[in-house]
């Protein structure tokens, strides 16, 4: 089996795509092809196309367009939101899936641009026992720093050099494993933030008043395996404020964007998304190499480089691990076990954009005027509006451990 890029390349010609990302699952037994499909961990959302979901106590499903390698047939697949747990699957794949007596069973999705510019998939299976180049297939999607245990999963770019643990990651997976060994632990602080304090506190980090954990590099985030809260909250993302088209005074500015208050004094604390706010601020995404324009109704006042972007993006958030627990109530307090760990690298700048045109990232204003015409500007902060989807802005992960 060659390597990803010329495994890809092949497909692409078939079908006439450019090979953008592929995703590859090794199916556990409540996988399938069809009736209940592949199970998607969260990370791996914005993979797939949006799937909107009106009302999050029932289901929902989209259907994709694509193009199945073993049939080399056009297909549509499924991409689906079950409500009962909450979680996501893929649907409509090929039967060949569905073969579990031979042994493991690998599903492999390729996000693509077809001639039109459109985004389609190619979707392919390998059965182990069954298809001989399984073994050199799974050496090349998952190499040898990943374990290839029911569940396992990565997802890369096309262009992705191999997985490779350094000094830190191989670190932070001895400790995670003694933790992990130790079973259902007591949380070691009440309320929504006692899953991460706990974790953080049996490696060796201490608390500091960052947003997260810093471990030799890599940032350290916790959450529940099933968490129904409909939001985690918000966190910060980066800062950055755009580059005005206007050269005025702050005041100036301020008092365009914002609003006057009794006293005739102008504010502007306001989150501006892709749909307008009553400010009349809106964001507005332009398609690549461009990247985010700031507009007060028909008016563009500034924009964001896609460029300059990507460069804060990274310079925040360059590698993540998140760890993934259960939690139970025993003797009128809470444990958790924690039992899962996917690393993360790669922030891709295209998934930010989508998110920001999908109002699951914002930006936020926080300016007020002080006398005798001043401004003062807390800051120009981007925002994730629910933290668990912080998995999502990666391009590279891999399930290293559950």
């Amino acid at each position: 089996m060659a390597d990803i890029r010329a495994y890809t390349e092949v497909l692409g010609k078939k079908f006439r795509v450019v090979p953008l990302e592929i995703f590859a699952k090794i199916l556990t037994p409540n996988d399938d092809s069809g009736r209940h499909g592949v199970l998607v961990p969260t990370g791996a959302y914005t993979f797939f196309p949006e799937l909107p979901i009106p009302d999050p106590t029932e289901n929902a499903t989209v259907l994709f367009a694509g193009y199945d390698a073993l049939s080399g047939r056009p297909k549509q697949f499924g991409w689906k939101y079950y409500e009962r747990y909450p979680e996501r699957r893929v649907t409509r794949l090929n039967p060949a899936l569905n073969d579990v007596a031979h042994g493991r069973r690998l599903a492999i999705v390729i996000k693509a641009r077809n001639v039109s510019r459109e985004i389609v998939y190619v979707t392919d299976a390998r059965v182990e026992g069954r298809d001989e180049d399984f073994g050199a297939t799974i050496q090349m999607l998952f190499g040898n720093d990943v374990p290839t245990a029911l569940g396992a999963f990565v997802q890369l770019p096309i262009d992705a050099p191999g997985f490779l643990k350094d000094a830190a990651l191989s670190e932070l997976l001895g400790l995670y494993d003694d933790v992990h060994a130790r079973g259902w632990i007591d949380t070691l602080r009440v309320g929504d933030t006692g899953i991460g304090y706990t974790f953080e506190t049996l490696v060796g980090i201490e608390e500091n008043n960052d947003q997260h954990a810093d471990f030799r590099g890599i940032e350290l985030k916790c959450k529940l395996k099933r968490d129904r809260r409909p939001n985690a909250g918000k966190i910060n993302l980066f800062q950055m404020g755009p580059t005005w088209l206007r050269n005025q005074p702050g005041i100036e500015r301020l008092r365009l964007i914002g609003q006057a208050d009794a006293a005739g004094m102008h504010s502007c604390y306001s989150q501006v998304t892709s749909r307008t706010n009553n400010l009349g601020l809106r964001l507005e995404v332009q398609p690549p190499p461009c990247g985010i324009d700031l507009r007060k109704g028909a008016d563009q006042l500034g924009l964001w480089a896609r460029q300059r972007l990507a460069e804060r993006l990274a310079m925040k958030h360059s590698r993540a691990v998140f760890v993934k627990a259960e939690s139970r109530i025993r003797n009128g307090g809470i444990q958790y076990h924690y039992n899962e760990l996917i690393y993360c690298e790669r922030p891709d700048i295209g998934r930010f954009i989508d998110m920001v045109d999908s109002r699951h990232i914002v930006f936020e204003f926080a300016m007020t005027e002080r006398p005798p015409g001043r401004v003062r500007n807390h800051g120009y902060p981007w925002r994730l509006v629910d933290e668990r989807q912080l998995d999502q802005l990666f391009a590279m992960q891999v399930k290293l451990r559950g």
